[in-house]
């Protein structure tokens, strides 16, 4: 019990790179000084240090290479997280529900539809899952009844992938297309709807 409390308390090591970035953990050779989330816990009682003395973290349980929750090409040995694929789904159902009763206006008591937005950061397509996911999650919402967009934000590839959202596709104007970086378009998207509040307009 006191090393599952001492593992709780423990949180990510918060670094910065060279150019005053914040991120967490570290790669390029610097010890791991923090346990991985979802790592279980082994059957006998080991400090939380115990696998994380080089950079390269080992399960505290077996000794094993510790495997990142990612899958990787080639990996015949990918054990997959049904609960998390499940989690994911339930949500998406939860927010379409939602979406299906849509939001009573408080002035005239009349139904409108949800406004939403599906806001993608990054997404490259040399392994377009998070892209494909984006598209697909819009599509939900706006077949359910939604006023959604998908707000694509990429330096690169901006522009809709699937037949809907290419130009010319059903849902291209579902799309916006923001070429830029991820933190620059944030901040001036955020700029934006501050300047929109304080000015009064409806968003």
């Amino acid at each position: 019990a006191s090393v599952a409390a001492a593992e709780e308390e423990r949180r990510p090591e918060l670094m910065q790179d060279e150019e005053g970035r914040p991120r967490i953990g570290n790669v390029r050779g610097m010890r791991r000084t923090n346990t991985l989330r979802y790592m279980p816990y082994p059957h006998k009682a080991v400090a939380p240090e115990v696998g994380f003395e080089k950079n390269h973290p080992r399960c505290r349980g077996c000794g094993g290479p510790a495997r990142p929750a990612i899958l990787m090409f080639g990996d015949f040995t990918w054990e997959d997280m049904e609960p998390q694929n499940e989690r994911w789904e339930d949500w998406v159902e939860a927010v379409r529900h939602v979406v299906q009763l849509g939001v009573q206006d408080a002035a005239t008591g009349q139904v409108r539809p949800v406004r939403m937005a599906v806001l993608e950061v990054g997404a490259g397509d040399n392994v377009p899952t998070v892209r494909y996911s984006s598209e697909t999650c819009c599509r939900i919402m706006h077949s359910a009844g939604a006023d959604v967009r998908l707000i694509r934000v990429n330096p690169e590839l901006p522009l809709g992938d699937s037949m809907f959202f290419e130009l010319g596709g059903l849902l291209e104007d579902r799309l916006i297309s923001i070429l830029g970086r991820g933190l620059e378009s944030l901040r001036r998207i955020d700029e934006a709807l501050q300047a929109q509040a304080n000015s009064g307009s409806p968003t």
